[in-house]
């Protein structure tokens, strides 16, 4: 029995080693060609605040409504249970009650975060730090600090803390001044009986300004999509992948031109590291003599080649534009992959590529990526429909998912 060990010097490394791991868990997540740092840096433009591993909207509503109820609470109750204590059983026993609101309805808890493991010790990948930057980045929480930071600043005891009133229509300006924790609609009191995921009328109110109107949203895809009232539209089924979404927006006058200039981007790059996954999976379907897997991959790559042929994917300087948003955000990209995505590149120019170069191409930058674990090193025990990635994502499925719990109580 293997195991993986890491040393941490902050909770922000170690939020991004749970993402990881939980990630491995995930299909078409493995980043076995080294894409994954231009993936994120796409997905941070595009869909700032979210991540894979989200569930449900209402999580952005519940966590705050858990850090005010225990700011509320006299100081010596404080002190005996320190807030980072507090969570972890304000969200077991938030997962434990929406389970049985669940149970009680008949229905699947699909959503609920840790229904599964509640009663066996708990959540382990708990909502606090999953939603935790979304909670910073929409300035429902505002700090600049990781949540193990936040939690021990007030351990020492903190300021006064400060709300923010958000209900929908409260202009009074006393209430309005430098806060700490935004008080969405519902914070007050006890959980409402029989609380599901759903959202009501005003608390999607209250997410759809937080995800519109915080800093620096103005061009991401959520707010463009919330505030032109595209976001109904967007969740029609014929755009469930990116890709198709991507054809979609093309077409929609009243998202910002630099919104839609970042989906195409993230598109074009998307369509031309396929490609390369499609090759990796060949290769595996050659060592482990899998011949579903290699008609399945010749069939793809035909597909591929033409489509991104018809894209004009491949031009000179295409490496360097599928580079740039690495540079916009100060991604740092390795040197072997900005070398991978200018042969591939070069390559690819070719009306029909050299198979032989495309190969060792891909097999030396997945080796390189993942020395003794490469799965061409060290091949699948069992087989599979696919390994790795494939077509990107960029978090497109949980802001769906978001944005069908706004939508499905306050059409926009």
């Amino acid at each position: 029995m293997s195991s993986v060990g890491w040393i941490d010097f902050s909770s922000t490394d170690r939020k991004r080693v749970h993402e990881v791991l939980a990630l491995i868990k995930e299909p078409g997540t493995l980043d076995e060609m080294g894409f994954g740092q231009l993936r994120d840096a796409y997905a941070d433009t595009l869909f700032p605040g979210f991540s894979t591993i989200q569930t449900r909207a209402r999580y952005f509503l519940a966590l705050p409504k858990m850090m005010l109820g225990w700011a509320d609470w006299p100081e010596a109750k404080r002190r005996r249970q320190p807030l980072a204590e507090y969570l972890k059983t304000a969200e077991n026993e938030f997962a434990r009650m929406l389970k049985a609101n669940y149970d009680a309805k008949g229905l699947a808890p699909e959503g609920v975060i840790g229904h599964t493991v509640v009663e066996q010790g708990g959540v382990a990948r708990r909502p606090s730090s999953t939603y935790w930057n979304g909670l910073r980045v929409f300035e429902i929480v505002r700090t600049e600090g990781s949540l193990a930071e936040f939690c021990r600043y007030w351990r020492r005891g903190g300021e006064p803390h400060q709300v923010v009133s958000s209900e929908e229509g409260n202009d009074d300006t006393r209430e309005r001044f430098e806060a700490t924790v935004r008080r969405p609609p519902g914070a007050q009191g006890d959980w409402p009986i029989g609380l599901t995921l759903k959202l009501e009328v005003a608390e999607a109110r209250f997410l759809r300004e937080r995800f519109t109107t915080a800093r620096d949203l103005d061009n991401t895809v959520c707010a463009q999509l919330l505030s032109n009232d595209l976001a109904a539209s967007a969740l029609d089924d014929s755009h469930t992948s990116f890709a198709a979404f991507s054809a979609w927006a093309a077409g929609q006058p009243r998202l910002s031109k630099p919104c839609r200039d970042n989906i195409a981007a993230a598109q074009r790059f998307s369509l031309a590291v396929e490609g390369a996954h499609i090759v990796f999976n060949r290769l595996i379907a050659e060592a482990i003599d899998d011949g579903d897997l290699r008609a399945s991959c010749d069939e793809r790559y035909a597909d591929w080649h033409a489509t991104s042929r018809l894209a004009g994917i491949f031009h000179p300087g295409a490496d360097i534009e599928w580079l740039r948003v690495a540079d916009a955000d100060g991604t740092r990209v390795k040197q072997r992959t900005i070398d991978f995505l200018r042969q591939w590149n070069a390559l690819n120019q070719a009306q029909v590529p050299k198979q032989s170069s495309l190969d060792a191409l891909v097999r030396t930058q997945a080796v390189e990526n993942k020395p003794a674990r490469s799965l061409l090193i060290k091949l699948p025990r069992e087989r599979a429909d696919w390994y790795g990635m494939g077509a990107l994502d960029y978090r497109w499925q949980t802001v769906r998912r978001m944005l069908n719990d706004i939508v499905e109580v306050l059409p926009c």
